[in-house]
C-alpha cells in the first residue's frame, strides 16, 4: 500500500517495495500507471521507493512548486529525510530529467544513475524539434511514436476506479506545468551535465519515436564516462513495454557499481 510523507512542506505519495539497497525510481510524465510490474521486478533485489511526483496521484502540488529545479531539490530532501545512502537513482522520460538535475546539484547520497529515454536537454538548433510534441499529437499518433507495440500501452480507462482516473488527469495537467515552456527541457542543463560524477547509464528503446537515438547519444556524451545501451522491441517506455529486459539491464549496471 502507498504511504504519505511530507517533505519541505509537500505531501508526497510513495510506493515502496522490497528490501536492501535503496533504489529511487522517478516515473515518466505518464505517471506510475495502475499496473507497475517493473517495481515488483526491481524489488526482488532492492528496496524500491517510487514517489508520485507533485501533481500526480495523491501527491500535493503547492503553487510555489512549479519547476523541475524545485522537484530536484524536493527529491534530494526526500533522500535525506529517509536517510538513504548509496542510492541507485533511476529516472524514465520526465523522471530522467529530474534525476539528472538532482545529480548535477548534489550526488553525495547517490551511488549511480540510470536515465531511460530521458527528456530535459536541448540538442538541436532553435528551430529543431528534439522531442515530439506529446501534448499536441492526436492520441493514435502519440501511441504509434511512443510504443513498439501500441497495444501494450493501451489502457482501458473505463475499468479504472475514479481515484485512479483523477490521479491520471491531475498528472497530465501537472506535466504541462513543469514542461510546457520551454518545451520539456532546461536550456541550461546540458552545460552542467559535466558536473555529474557518479556512474551513469543512458538507455534508449529502439523504437522510440518521441526522442531519437542521436538525442540519447548526446546525453551520454555530455555526462563524463556515461554508458549507453539500447533495449529491443521497446519504444519510449522500456520499463513498461519490456520490464524484464529493462530490469535485467538496470540490475546488471547497478551490480557493477
Amino acid at each position: 500500500m502507498p504511504r504519505s510523507i511530507t517533505v519541505a512542506g509537500v505531501s508526497l505519495e510513495l510506493e515502496e517495495r522490497g528490501a536492501g539497497r535503496p533504489l529511487l525510481f522517478l516515473h515518466p510524465g505518464e505517471g506510475l500507471q495502475p499496473s507497475r510490474p517493473w517495481l515488483d521486478l526491481l524489488a526482488r533485489r532492492d528496496r524500491v521507493i517510487a514517489p508520485h511526483h507533485p501533481g500526480w496521484g495523491n501527491s500535493a502540488l503547492p503553487t510555489w512548486l512549479s519547476s523541475v529545479d524545485d522537484l530536484a531539490y524536493l527529491y534530494l530532501d526526500l533522500v535525506a529525510e529517509l536517510d538513504l545512502t548509496d542510492v541507485a537513482l533511476v529516472g524514465a522520460d520526465f523522471g530522467g530529467w529530474i534525476a539528472a538535475e538532482m545529480a548535477v546539484r548534489d550526488p553525495r547520497r547517490l551511488a549511480c544513475m540510470v536515465l531511460s529515454d530521458p527528456l530535459g536537454i536541448k540538442v538541436g538548433g532553435v528551430m529543431d524539434r528534439d522531442i515530439a510534441d506529446m501534448h499536441a499529437l492526436p492520441r493514435a499518433e502519440y501511441m504509434r511514436l511512443a510504443w513498439a507495440d501500441p497495444a501494450v500501452g493501451d489502457i482501458d480507462y473505463t475499468q479504472l476506479p475514479e481515484t485512479e482516473l483523477a490521479g491520471i488527469a491531475r498528472g497530465r495537467e501537472a506535466f504541462t506545468v513543469f514542461g510546457w515552456k520551454p518545451y520539456m527541457h532546461n536550456p541550461h542543463l546540458k552545460h552542467w551535465l559535466h558536473r555529474i560524477d557518479i556512474p551513469t547509464l543512458v538507455l534508449w528503446g529502439e523504437q522510440d519515436g518521441i526522442i531519437s537515438y542521436e538525442y540519447c547519444q548526446a546525453w551520454s556524451r555530455e555526462i563524463p564516462g556515461a554508458g549507453f545501451e539500447t533495449i529491443a522491441n521497446a519504444g519510449h517506455f522500456p520499463h513498461w513495454e519490456q520490464p524484464e529486459a529493462f530490469v535485467e539491464t538496470v540490475s546488471r549496471f547497478i551490480d557493477t557499481e
